[in-house]
C-alpha cells in the first residue's frame, strides 16, 4: 500500500495569539503539498479518562494506515497527556510520526519543566522538525537521538501578493520601530529612553496601555487579529526583543527559537532588529534582513543613522525574502526534508547540489 501523508490542523478559535496563525499556515502548506489534514479542535480534556482520550485520538485518525507519515504539530495546546497519547497511538499503529516543534515549552516555562519530559516525547518521533541549529544542538545535548531537520523561519502566508503593499521603498520607509505581540514580554517600552519613535501593537491591559501612552516616544496602537494587524503596521523596522518574566524565560528562549513576529515583519517588507545573541540573528545578518544588536542602546544609531544606500539594500533583501515567506517555501522545504528522512535516511545528496 502506498504511504499516505497526513498533517494535524489545529483549530483553537479566533484570537490575538500569533501561534494560531503559525499552525494554520503550516497545515495549509502541508495540504497544498499533498498532505491530508487531521482536524484537531481545541477542547478542555480535564477530567477525561485515558481510555476516552485514546478513543478520541483513534477517531480523529481513523483514516490512517500502518506505514503512513503523519506530521504532528506540537504543542497541540490541549494537554501534554493528549500530545503523548497521540504520538503513542501513532507508533502503536505503525505510523511514522514527524513532530513539527513550534516550541520547546520546558525551556520557556518552569511549570512545564517540572511536569513533562519533553525530551522523552521528542524521542518518540521518527523525525523532529526544529527551528534551527541552535535548537537542534541543545536538544542533542539534552538527549534527543532522533533525526532532526530545521526550517530556519516560520512562513507567513498571505494571498494578497501586492508588491506595493508588502515591499517598502526607501522613499516610504519610516525611521522608527514597531513591536507587535505580547507586550508584557516587552514592558521596557514603558521607560523607552531613545530618540527612535516606537509603536506598540498587541496584547496588554489598561494599566500597561496607559503607561505606554504616557511616554511621548511610544504610541500604543491597540490589539488586532492577525489579518487586521497587517493593515496597522507602519513601514518601519520590526523589533523582536523579549525580556524574562517570573517563571517564564522569554528572553533566554530567543537564543534557540525563531520568533513568529520576525516572519510577520519580513513577510511585510519590514527589516528586523533582534538581539545579537538570538538564534535568528545569524540568518538575519547573512541575508541582510535587518540588524542584530548587543544592546537596545545601539538602536538610535541603527534606526536614525544607517545610510540610505545601506537601508535601501536591506529593504530589497527583505522584500525578496518576504516573497518566500508568503508562499510557504520554508515549511514546504522542511516537509520535503522530513519525508526524505522517512523514506531513505541514508540518502546522500552528492551531485545534486552545486
Amino acid at each position: 500500500m502506498t504511504m499516505q501523508k497526513w498533517i494535524t490542523s489545529i483549530y483553537a478559535g479566533a484570537g490575538f495569539d500569533a501561534s494560531a496563525k503559525a499552525k494554520d499556515d503550516i497545515a495549509k502548506i502541508g495540504v497544498a503539498a499533498g498532505y491530508k489534514p487531521i482536524h484537531v479542535f481545541f477542547y478542555n480534556d480535564n477530567g477525561e479518562s485515558d481510555a476516552a482520550k485514546i478513543s478520541r485520538i483513534d477517531g480523529l485518525t481513523a483514516g490512517l494506515n500502518s506505514g503512513d507519515m503523519v506530521v504532528i504539530q506540537y504543542p497541540s495546546w490541549i494537554s501534554h497527556k493528549f500530545d503523548t497519547f497521540f504520538i503513542d497511538q501513532m507508533n502503536k499503529r505503525g505510523m511514522k510520526p514527524v513532530v513539527f516543534a513550534h516550541d520547546v515549552d520546558s525551556w520557556r516555562f518552569e511549570s512545564v519543566k517540572n511536569d513533562f519530559d519533553e525530551i522523552e516525547y521528542f524521542n518518540k518521533a521518527a523525525v523532529l522538525v526544529v527551528h534551527g541549529p541552535a535548537m537542534a544542538n541543545r536538544l542533542r545535548e539534552e538527549g534527543v537521538t532522533v533525526p532532526m531537520v530545521d526550517y530556519r523561519l516560520l512562513d507567513y502566508l498571505d494571498d494578497d501578493h501586492s508588491w506595493d503593499k508588502y515591499e517598502i521603498s526607501i522613499d516610504t520607509f519610516q525611521r522608527e520601530i514597531v513591536l507587535a505581540g505580547n507586550l508584557f514580554k516587552s514592558n521596557y517600552l514603558i521607560d523607552w529612553p531613545y530618540d527612535t519613535p516606537a509603536t506598540a501593537l498587541g496584547v496588554t491591559n489598561d494599566e500597561l496601555a496607559n503607561r505606554l501612552n504616557a511616554n511621548p516616544k511610544v504610541t500604543y496602537g491597540g490589539a488586532y487579529h492577525q489579518w487586521d494587524l497587517i493593515n496597522h503596521l507602519p513601514r518601519a523596522f520590526g523589533l523582536a526583543w523579549d525580556i524574562n518574566l517570573e517563571g517564564k524565560s522569554y528572553a533566554d528562549y530567543t537564543n534557540y527559537n525563531h520568533p513568529h513576529k520576525v516572519s510577520l515583519y519580513i513577510s511585510h517588507g519590514m527589516p528586523v532588529i533582534v538581539p545579537k545573541s538570538s538564534a535568528v540573528a545569524p540568518f538575519i545578518e547573512a541575508n541582510k534582513l535587518g540588524f542584530a544588536l548587543n544592546s537596545l542602546d545601539e538602536i538610535d544609531d541603527i534606526v536614525l543613522r544607517t545610510p540610505d544606500d545601506v537601508l535601501a539594500d536591506t529593504l530589497t533583501h527583505t522584500a525578496q525574502m518576504g516573497r518566500l515567506l508568503r508562499d510557504g517555501w520554508f515549511t514546504a522545504n522542511a516537509l520535503q526534508q522530513a519525508e526524505r528522512r522517512i523514506l531513505d535516511n541514508d540518502f546522500n545528496p552528492a551531485g545534486l547540489t552545486v
